[in-house]
């Protein structure tokens, strides 16, 4: 969530420098990518249904940081795909570590849900002061630099979560094979 606040809250100041000179309306218009949620959070479930959550979040994080690295581009086209890539692995990310959060907890499974979303926020803090602190040292590339580390720091975590002992639902969907079988009648 940090990151996902930080690239939105520090990408309006980067698009009204001379270099785009964006007004506000345009900006926010670039914005509704944030929509891109929607259809984000329903092809995560579909996929995290298909091959587990465990499999998707790395994946989803990766795209995060492909989006982040776009918007390092001088063209606005590459900037804005960047921001509906980035936005589109965010929601997802979230969906499938939301979701996941409740059928790992074995009890306690509001407390698990309320410090997830406690380390959602408190996230969105820390990591936006960072990235204010980034901006107005080194601009964007250094609130990129900031948003990359904790990408990867997330991506990290991301794939040693894969040593955890599956759930019921985990190793259901772990014995599927990977690529359906052919349907003749299709």
């Amino acid at each position: 969530m940090g990151c996902f606040v930080s690239l939105y809250n520090y990408m309006s100041f980067r698009l009204m420098e001379p270099q785009f000179g964006l007004r506000q309306s345009e900006i926010a218009a670039i914005f509704s990518l944030y929509l891109m949620g929607i259809l984000s959070s329903v092809w995560t479930g579909k996929l995290a249904d298909k091959f587990g959550r465990r499999r998707v979040l790395w994946l989803l994080i990766s795209i995060m940081l492909a989006g982040l690295l776009l918007t390092l581009s001088n063209a606005l086209s590459l900037i804005i795909g960047g921001i509906a890539l980035f936005t589109f692995g965010f929601f997802g990310g979230h969906s499938a570590a939301s979701s996941w959060v409740g059928r790992r907890a074995k009890t306690a499974q509001a407390l698990a849900s309320a410090l997830y979303l406690f380390f959602y926020y408190l996230g969105s803090s820390v990591v936006g002061s960072l990235s204010g602190i980034m901006w107005a040292s080194s601009g964007w590339r250094g609130v990129v630099l900031a948003l990359s580390a904790c990408l990867l720091a997330s991506l990290f975590i991301a794939l040693r979560l894969r040593t955890l002992p599956l759930v019921t639902e985990d190793a259901a969907v772990s014995r599927q094979p990977s690529i359906p079988p052919e349907n003749p009648d299709a």
